[in-house]
């Protein structure tokens, strides 16, 4: 029978062909990604032991997400086939013109919302198309700096069209026309719940801000890796941070605050208990099971004990907040487990599903572990709900708000994204740049032009934090809550990015400069704080909780170790404090194969594949106990004091010391140990005496 003679297909028979149309067109893009981009590296860092670990010890897991993603690609491809065959097969019931659209249409779909995520998040590509380099890496960067709606808005034409002519052929069957007194009667009466809705929103403002006044409510505004110096009101020349300018303009700010130990963990660590590493468990990075559940006094502890409610809110960075007993009422952040990993590592290799795992986060939670995916957006979203809810309970608050945006890969989206990288850029880090634990002895060296993509990167990380910093806090202006929130900026560690020669990029490896020790530090608080002062007296996060808590009116716990700033910013005269040692120390080192100067100056052990293991049940990474004073012998240690800055560095020759002084050579360029044998000794004992309090049997 000729094609023109055939009957018509009916609607069932049209929407289970472009079901299997799409099914068919789906699996072939699974297939596409999982043969040309399957990796399990972990930010451009792989490893063979890596790889066998992961399919003799976790072929479970795999397989899993195997299954998972063949059933993500499935529902996608079933639906959005019945979709646009059901919609063609309304216009030309036709086999032929069925399966077209059921295949094609799909397609289409996935082409242009893969197109707007490229758009808004670059990053999140790079390792599977930027890498490849030819038409891939010239598409990537076309569309970098793109509007995504550009893409997203005939996507979402794409899907209105059909659903509007199956809508309009299901009432043309069923003969509904709307009536216009019903039309007008419904208008009317959702106008008029809109007016409601309105002013009883209006009455809510302005009964919060009528409200009588109660114990301050405690915000922190916290990012990974955020370094003062790169802030425009810290004299940066770029303009990165509007928002957190005017924070530091309308309280105190301190120039010289520094971190124990410049990683993530250890550091929050510090800053929460007020004891120095050691005192308090998390010695390193990759501690056991015992240190992460140790119930510990924390300033979170103590600001429950006095009825605030706390919460910790973060993204990428921040799993330690899910992982580590810190004592908050409420977490929201994400988990680090080996199977985590495995999951993430390859769901991020299937760019064709990457855009709808962002519709439904759910059912892919490893989405929010990509640390290349450190978009801001969804931390905005539950800070500003977390805010509603707390100012609704009328009860004081603590909310801790800790981003990733500056944390390597340095990967802020659009609008951000590429806004300070040089123009015409080409060169591997156009997209973001991550510590490499094995030197690639085919790659060129980073030369200048490298770096300042780099810097450019995390500057737009910067920038993309302010506008976050900057929403929250318009939020607390307009609930009335301004007036009384002790506004704290704060960040772990800072972040070394290849601007100083030997010192190379990352954190936590060695404590040369300033870069990864310095953090900055600014609270604001009306009648507490002083407005537009700057404390130049270098001070510790060691002293961050006691400071908040005593401008809280909460005290603070007899196991802190730190002091009280409190002195220094309220309002009047400024009370000098005497100044105090700030101890110093490295971390794990997870390489002993990048290249960088500090691998010539400390013991060695293996790297990380080896000397981590991962915990039953969960999967968790720790250090394997047989490394543990290995590691703890290794560090590096030092501190600040008063113009002085010593480092004791144990190396296979012995133990080597270093001197310098940081008032005439602030960026730490030469070494003055020779010079001042004096002050070396009297360093060295001070530091010794320091170290007593920071071990576990001090009280």
């Amino acid at each position: 029978m000729s094609p023109s003679l055939r009957p018509p297909l009916p609607l069932p028979r049209a929407a289970l062909l472009g079901c299997r149309a799409g099914l068919c067109a789906l699996l072939a893009l699974y297939t596409a990604c999982a043969v040309f981009n399957m990796r399990l590296g972990y930010q451009g860092n792989e490893s063979a032991l890596l790889n066998a670990l992961v399919w003799n010890e976790w072929r479970s897991v795999v397989l899993w997400q195997v299954g998972r993603l063949l059933l993500a690609y499935s529902l996608v491809g079933l639906v959005s086939g019945a979709l646009f065959g059901l919609a063609v097969g309304l216009r030309w019931p036709r086999r032929g013109a069925v399966l077209w659209a059921g295949a094609l249409g799909p397609l289409l779909l996935d082409a242009l919302l893969v197109a707007a995520d490229m758009a808004q998040h670059p990053h999140l590509y790079a390792a599977t198309l930027y890498g490849r380099g030819g038409a891939w890496a010239a598409l990537l960067r076309g569309l970098s700096g793109t509007n995504p709606w550009l893409f997203r808005a005939p996507a979402l034409l794409l899907v209105l069209a059909p659903l509007v002519a199956l809508a309009g052929a299901a009432l043309r069957r069923l003969r509904v026309a709307p009536r216009p007194g019903v039309a007008a009667v419904s208008g009317a009466l959702a106008l008029g719940a809109l007016l409601f809705g309105v002013h009883g929103a209006a009455q809510l403002r302005t009964a919060q801000a009528t409200r009588a006044p109660e114990r301050p409510n405690l915000l922190i505004l916290a990012s990974d890796g955020l370094r003062p110096d790169h802030l425009s009101g810290n004299g940066y020349a770029r303009p990165t941070s509007p928002n957190l300018d005017a924070l530091m303009a309308h309280g105190t700010r301190f120039s010289d605050a520094v971190v124990q130990l410049p990683r993530t963990a250890p550091s929050w660590a510090t800053l929460l208990t007020s004891r120095w590493a050691g005192a308090q468990p998390v010695r390193h990075t990759l501690v056991d099971a015992a240190a992460r559940e140790a119930r510990l006094p924390t300033l979170a502890t103590a600001l429950s004990a006095a009825g605030y409610r706390t919460v910790a809110l973060s993204d990428y960075a921040g799993d330690l907040f899910s992982r580590f007993a810190f004592g908050f009422d409420e977490v929201q952040a994400p988990g680090f487990d080996f199977p985590g990993l495995i999951r993430q590592r390859m769901l991020i290799t299937h760019v064709a599903l990457l855009p709808f795992t962002a519709l439904v986060p759910s059912l892919f939670p490893e989405r929010e572990q990509f640390p290349e995916l450190t978009d801001p957006s969804p931390l905005r979203a539950r800070a500003l709900d977390a805010l509603g809810r707390l100012d609704a309970r009328g009860e004081p608050f603590a909310l801790l708000l800790f981003a990733s945006t500056t944390h390597f890969p340095y990967a802020a989206p659009w609008p951000e994204e590429g806004r300070f990288v040089p123009e015409g850029y080409r060169g591997p880090w156009r997209f973001g740049a991550t510590p490499q634990m094995e030197v690639d002895p085919q790659r060129a060296p980073a030369g200048p032009e490298d770096v300042a993509a780099l810097v450019g990167n995390y500057d737009a990380g910067v920038a993309a934090f302010d506008a976050l910093a900057g929403d929250v806090l318009a939020a607390l202006e307009r609930r009335g809550l301004a007036g009384r929130t002790l506004v704290v900026l704060l960040s772990d560690h800072g972040e070394h990015l290849m601007e100083v020669p030997g010192r190379g990029q990352g954190h936590g490896e060695h404590l040369w400069g300033a870069e990864s020790l310095r953090i900055p530090l600014a609270l604001r608080l009306p009648g507490r704080v002083t407005e537009g002062r700057t404390v130049a007296q270098r001070v510790r996060s060691l002293d961050v909780a006691p400071t908040l808590l005593a401008l809280l009116g909460v005290g603070a716990p007899a196991s802190f170790q730190g002091r009280s700033l409190a002195p220094l910013v309220a309002p009047g005269a400024v009370q000098a404090l005497p100044d105090a040692p700030a101890l110093l120390e490295t971390d794990v080192w997870f390489s002993d194969r990048d290249g960088e100067p500090y691998q010539r100056l400390r013991l060695p052990y293996p790297w990380v594949y080896e000397t981590a293991r991962v915990e039953p049940p969960r999967g968790d990474i720790a250090l394997k106990p047989a490394w543990e004073e290995t590691v703890e012998r290794a560090k590096h240690r030092g501190l600040y004091w008063g113009r002085w800055k010593l480092l004791e560095l144990p190396t296979p020759a012995g133990l080597q010391l270093q001197l310098y002084d940081v008032q005439a050579d602030p960026e730490e360029r030469v070494d003055v140990a020779g010079a001042h044998p004096e002050v070396v000794a009297q360093l060295r004992a001070l530091l010794a005496r320091e170290r007593v309090r920071a071990q576990p049997s001090a009280p």
